[in-house]
């Protein structure tokens, strides 16, 4: 047994003290990250006091209750002894965690997990967790179910993508497309929730006034009909973000990426981005558009980041590297390392690979290794394993994800391109230029000859 400290040392080196005749449980951890939680998250139980060991050691908490169990007639020695005990375990307690205890162990505690689900919940009121290409109900209504899901996730903003399919290129993909957004604006004016947005602004707003913000887009460059006309069109009608393909939809302008071996490429089409490619791109620019990348080809994609006057954005994605499936958009390192270069930024879809769902655990490793690779101003969410608030908890363990790097990941990366390319708009040339007659001639395009 430790020798009990002397009356002379206990004078030179004074212990931490207590009431007397009460009892003492403590409830030790470290803080977790950077993180500043808020006092209501901090309480657990009694009034929470900061302990900084002398030997500079990790800062630790002690929660107290107090139940003084000994009657107002015990001795002054044996309470004394009492202190004198309890002090040198205070102090052996900070010295054995300055001693290096693993931070694993000290945070495996359920109510610590309570206590990091609640500050992303608090989090994610003061900012919007974006959602990339977020898939709508396929009827007309936003039913009940549609609504608690979105809720149950803390989602705070989406981006509808409007789908069009490839097969109607050439025929009627432009009507197609106006009748996508007149349904999405019926559906979002039928519903108290959500709210169609055409800026950042509008998108805080929003938020704050506790509904979904939702930023339509058009899922697919074969929409818009080769046209720079129907692209300005398009954008007064709300439309605020392009993906320039879809999967396997190679336009006259830009090439897809093709994950099927025996898929066949007309003879006439681009296997980059062309030179037309390049006029509808530097519009979307003038226009204050978001130019989605994540569906082209390799050689595609490094053309748009190469040439794009404003950044871009990648959605339902994930690197190459951790998977290769055809159901998501599996980006190589080297275009993730293009990222900062130009600005823009990927939304993670970390649901699944394929057949096989992931687990918190690989989301949160595909998180950092993107975070390493592109960096921290670069990442962003598009889909995550059991919840968003679960991840994120688990992801509040790692003392690299902060306060702040927290809501740069849930949208605060898409805040900032966001207002970055409205900054841009009507700064750039008028592009009116029509598509080269030879890029589309040997296609049953229905164009009215022009004088």
């Amino acid at each position: 047994m430790n020798p009990v400290p002397s009356r002379e040392f206990l004078e030179v080196h004074p212990l931490h003290q207590h009431q007397p005749h009460c009892k003492q449980q403590c409830f030790v951890f470290t803080e977790i990250a950077d993180i500043e939680l808020p006092a209501e998250i901090t309480k657990f139980g009694g009034g929470t006091e900061k302990i900084r060991c002398s030997n500079g050691g990790i800062p630790t908490y002690s929660t107290k209750k107090d139940s003084c169990s000994e009657s107002s007639g015990e001795r002054p020695e044996r309470s004394r002894g009492r202190k004198i005990l309890l002090g040198v375990g205070v102090v052996l307690i900070c010295i054995a965690m300055a001693g290096g205890i693993p931070l694993a162990l000290q945070l495996r505690s359920s109510s610590l997990l309570e206590a990091r689900l609640a500050f992303i919940r608090r989090l994610l009121t003061e900012s919007p967790l974006i959602e990339g290409s977020w898939k709508p109900p396929s009827t007309m209504n936003l039913n009940s179910s549609n609504l608690f899901e979105v809720r149950q996730n803390h989602i705070g903003a989406v981006l509808w993508p409007i789908a069009v399919p490839c097969g109607a290129q050439y025929l009627d993909a432009v009507q197609l497309t106006l009748e996508g957004i007149d349904r999405a604006k019926r559906i979002t004016a039928a519903s108290d929730l959500m709210h169609i947005v055409e800026s950042a602004d509008e998108m805080e707003q929003t938020h704050i006034r506790g509904e979904v913000a939702v930023l339509m887009g058009i899922s697919g460059g074969h929409a818009l009909g080769t046209s720079t006309a129907v692209l300005r069109s398009i954008y007064l009608l709300g439309a605020r973000f392009v993906s320039i393909t879809s999967l396997e939809c190679t336009t006259p302008w830009a090439a897809a990426a093709i994950r099927r071996p025996d898929y066949l490429v007309e003879e006439n089409v681009t296997n980059s981005f062309n030179e037309f490619g390049q006029t509808m791109l530097f519009e979307m620019n003038r226009l204050g558009m978001l130019v989605e990348i994540s569906m082209l080809s390799e050689a595609a994609m490094l053309a748009v980041l190469k040439t794009a006057k404003a950044p871009v954005l990648l959605t339902n994605a994930t690197p190459l590297s951790m998977c290769n499936s055809t159901n998501i958009a599996s980006i190589p390192d080297h275009v993730l390392s293009l990222l900062p270069e130009n600005g823009g930024v990927i939304l993670l879809n970390l649901e699944r690979c394929g057949d096989r769902t992931l687990g918190v655990r690989e989301a949160i490793t595909a998180i950092n290794y993107v975070r390493k690779v592109a960096g921290v101003d670069h990442i962003g969410l598009g889909g995550a394993p059991k919840s968003y608030a679960l991840l994120l908890a688990e992801l509040a363990r790692d003392r690299v994800w902060g306060n702040a790097a927290i809501k740069k990941l849930v949208g605060g990366n898409v805040m900032r391109i966001l207002r970055e390319i409205e900054t841009l708009k009507n700064r750039l040339p008028l592009y009116e230029e029509w598509i080269p007659h030879e890029s589309i001639e040997s296609n049953s395009y229905c164009r009215y000859p022009e004088s």
